[in-house]
This record gives C-alpha cells, sequence and structure tokens, in this order.
C-alpha cells in the first residue's frame, strides 16, 4: 500500500507539472508579461530544513514554469524583511514570503505595490486585495509524532526544542503535547524555545537539560540545529530518541524515529501555479495532512514497525475523517 501511494503521488505531481505548464505556454502565446517570481526567506537557503525546502520549489518553478527567479535569504531583522519584499517587488510580478516572519511585513508591504501579487506562507490576511495567504498547520503532523512518542517512552517524560518564536512553533509544540497526552495524560513534558532554527548549540543546551531531566523521547522543531540535539542524545548515553521536521534525514541521524514531512516544493509550485491560471484562493488556503503531498508524518525505515506504522495510519485516518478532534489552534 505504501508503495502504491508514493506512485500515486508522484503521478499527481506530474499531472500537476503538466497543467501548470500549459497555462504557462498559453500565457506567453497570450502575449502576457514573463511570469518573474521573487522568493524571501528567513534563512539560508541551504539550511537543509525549512528555507531550504521553499527555495527548491522556487527552482522547480524556474524549470517547469520558465519563470525567471530572484530570491533574498537569511533576512533575520524585521525592518530588514520588510525591505526584501519591497525590494522583489521592484521587479517580480509574483512576491513569496516564506514564514510566518513575512506575514507582517506582508501586510505592510503589499498595499504599496498594487500591481504585484503577494502570497506569504503562514501569512496574515488584510485589506489589501493583492495579499494570499497559503500555509501549512505543523501542529498536525506533531500530533501524529506525539502519539508515537507516547508509544517509546519509558520514562514518561519528553521534550520539545524550538527555534524562533513564530506561530507555527506553538501549533507544533501543543500539537505534540496534545498527542502525548492522548495516550498518556500523566507524561511530563518540557519546552524550550532557544530562539533560532539554526544554531545548533542552542539546540544541544536545550537538549541536554531536557535529557537530564528524564526525557528519553524529543520533537526537534529546528532545521540544521536538530545536530545538536543529536549530540544531545550521543553524550546523554544515546538511547533517547528524536523526531525531526521538513527533510527526512534518518540515514543521517538513526535517532530520528520520523518526521513531520513538507513537500515545499509541492506548496510552492501550487502557489504559483494558481498566479498563473488566475485561480488564486481568496480565503486562506492551510494544508493538515489531507494531502500527503504536500505535509505527511512518516516514520524512518529502521523505526516502521507493523505497530507503529498502524499507530501512524490510523491516527493519520482519523484526524482526516474527524474522529481525532485536535485542540484549536493545532
Amino acid at each position: 500500500m505504501r508503495g502504491k501511494g508514493s506512485v500515486y503521488r508522484r503521478g499527481l505531481l506530474a499531472a500537476m507539472l503538466v497543467l501548470a505548464v500549459v497555462a504557462a505556454a498559453c500565457a506567453e502565446e497570450d502575449g502576457s508579461d514573463e511570469l518573474t517570481v521573487g522568493m524571501a526567506l528567513p534563512g539560508p537557503k541551504n539550511d537543509k530544513g525549512f528555507s531550504q525546502a521553499h527555495y527548491d520549489g522556487l527552482l522547480l518553478v524556474e524549470s517547469e514554469l520558465g519563470a525567471v527567479i530572484s530570491v533574498r535569504e537569511s533576512v533575520l531583522d524585521p525592518q530588514a524583511r520588510v525591505e526584501a519584499l519591497r525590494d522583489l517587488a521592484q521587479d517580480n510580478n509574483l512576491v513569496i514570503g516564506v514564514g510566518a516572519e513575512y506575514a507582517e511585513p506582508g501586510v505592510t508591504v503589499a498595499p504599496q505595490f498594487p500591481d504585484t501579487t503577494f502570497m506569504v506562507i503562514n501569512g496574515q490576511t488584510s485589506d489589501a486585495d493583492n495579499l494570499f495567504v497559503y500555509g501549512v498547520r505543523e501542529g498536525v503532523p506533531a500530533y501524529i509524532a506525539g502519539v508515537v512518542a507516547a508509544h517509546l517512552t519509558t520514562t514518561n517524560q519528553a521534550g520539545f526544542v524550538g527555534g524562533e518564536e513564530i506561530p507555527p512553533l506553538y501549533m507544533a509544540d501543543d500539537g505534540f503535547s496534545a498527542g502525548l497526552k492522548s495516550v498518556n495524560p500523566d507524561i511530563e513534558i518540557a519546552s524550550t524555545i532557544v530562539g533560532s532554527f539554526i544554531d545548533p548549540q542552542g539546540a544541544f543546551a536545550a537538549a541536554s537539560a531536557q535529557l537530564a531531566a528524564g526525557a528519553d523521547v524529543i520533537y526537534s522543531y529546528v532545521d540544521s540545529g536538530i545536530a545538536g540535539v543529536i549530540e544531545a542524545i550521543g553524550d546523554a548515553g544515546g538511547t533517547a530518541l528524536t523526531f525531526g521536521i521538513i527533510f527526512p534525514r534518518c540515514s543521517d541521524f538513526p535517532e530520528i524515529v520520523g518526521t513531520s514531512i513538507l513537500n515545499a516544493s509541492g506548496l510552492v509550485l501550487t502557489m504559483t501555479s494558481d498566479y498563473v491560471n488566475d485561480t488564486v484562493p481568496d480565503q486562506p488556503q492551510f494544508f493538515g495532512v489531507e494531502n500527503p503531498d504536500v505535509q505527511r508524518f512518516e516514520l524512518c525505515p529502521d523505526h516502521a514497525t507493523d505497530e507503529l506504522q498502524k499507530i501512524v495510519d490510523d491516527t493519520t485516518a482519523g484526524i482526516n475523517d474527524g474522529s481525532i478532534q485536535l485542540p484549536a489552534g493545532v
């Protein structure tokens, strides 16, 4: 079944690519303006995490749709994020802000460039009719991870190590906690936000403290910072386990049980195709785990026992059919 699902997902993505290419070609024949897409990233485009995943989507838009692309990366200061969107709006007819870090800058800048379309992932709406919001409910796969973690812990203590203080982080924190508590309400959970998704030293310190207090499962809501969590696990004896996000890194770190996978390339392609096809939804479009081409929880091969896989499958199905009610805001 899992193999067939992969074939289905690949086929679906291929069909989406064909439709988008045809739409772009038709626009070109009609004499429409060249498709230019700018992207503003909160972190480096090679962070092996959130920013890189979306940048890969921008490269896909370039190769499949023939778009002229530009990028601003590692934009950390809030005012610099405003300037990054302004700079990109000068030369692009579509500007994508990646992450909730660009929510307020999008609201600020969009009215200043009414002829440019702005899309912000995990953003916020405003009165500007050229600002659109897409996103992922990152608390949903985190909930599934929490259910799995509750079946793995032997100490009944868990940890959450997060990066920057943005709404999706709190969704993931709440989701992981809710998943744990749904199995065992007595599980104790320690949560630490280190202030950066790419700070292995900060993640190491946070994970070390949680492990010392008894945690034996940790949800690592960080990008390259996960190396610090892995190091802390090794220093603590190597018996604890963790969960990753965005990219599966199972072969790199056997301590990772599973990953809250975000196919950001598919999301970016969907957003750009909506722009090309003039089908951008008026209301914010958020994805949970109902579309595995965008987001899903997936076990690493070394941990994909029949028992754990059934837990993942049943929990995913329960969320999608409504029999599992998630807390508000997850």
